[in-house]
């Protein structure tokens, strides 16, 4: 996880005892890890907000269910709320680093219409996928090892270079209003990326989009950038919750 580098010593004794040694990255995985799990079932809205493409991103809401940007609000006041078991606050911090990569990853703040991506055929390899999960990035990110010959380390070090809003395709967005929560910033970074990412996407039931080397160089640098952001505040808001001079993204 990029952003475990970045933690000053309070909030990373602060992370290692609530998550009893986990790695963030590990932590990080857990989310998606219990979707298949029907008592969580309740939790499958949090990880995304639909919102129209020229609507105001304060307008997006998940309403009573709750979505990506509520979750975050909401475990980033449990994280230090010490009337919640170390159980409950290391919960909440799985769910953060969680919720936050997801916030930067474009379609999770989607169009209810194609449902994000989901409902958009894509054929990546000669294998059937969707868009949703072509921007998840798996498949980008592996690339980007093959072609580097990268590990994954040497992965996460490249990505933690790319930090701060001058980096590449950071460049392309406005950044954090400051009227705004940050995550409502930077969902609306994530908003304002969709032409990008639709650039040359059929509707959904269309033929399966099949993406050339262009689309897939855009979507790696998009993918990569957004990335870095996330790890950078991520360690921000830890930071901010337990550093005693904390500076937040």
């Amino acid at each position: 996880m990029v952003a475990a580098a970045d933690l000053c010593p309070e909030a990373e004794v602060a992370v290692t005892a609530l998550l009893d040694e986990e790695s963030l990255a590990d932590a990080g995985l857990w989310a998606d890890q219990i979707r298949g799990n029907p008592s969580w079932r309740y939790a499958a809205p949090w990880h995304y907000v639909n919102v129209a493409d020229d609507a105001p991103i304060e307008s997006a809401s998940g309403g009573e269910r709750g979505d990506v940007l509520q979750a975050i609000a909401r475990f980033r006041g449990e994280l230090t709320d010490e009337q919640l078991s170390g159980g409950q606050r290391a919960e909440a911090l799985r769910f953060l680093v969680h919720f936050v990569a997801d916030l930067h990853q474009p379609l999770h703040v989607g169009r209810a219409a194609d449902r994000g991506g989901n409902r958009i055929a894509v054929t990546l390899n000669g294998k059937r996928s969707n868009l949703h999960q072509l921007w998840d990035g798996q498949a980008l990110l592996r690339a980007d090892r093959v072609e580097k010959d990268y590990r994954v380390a040497d992965q996460a070090r490249a990505i933690r270079e790319l930090m701060g809003p001058d980096a590449g395709v950071n460049r392309a967005i406005s950044g954090q209003a400051p009227e705004l929560a940050p995550e409502l910033a930077w969902a609306r970074e994530s908003q304002q990326l969709r032409p990008l990412v639709y650039a040359g996407v059929p509707p959904p039931g269309s033929a399966a989009f099949e993406p050339d080397a262009a689309y897939l160089a855009t979507a790696r640098e998009i993918t990569l950038a957004r990335l870095s952001l996330a790890a950078m505040r991520l360690a921000g808001i830890l930071n901010a919750a337990w550093c005693s001079s904390p500076e937040v993204p």
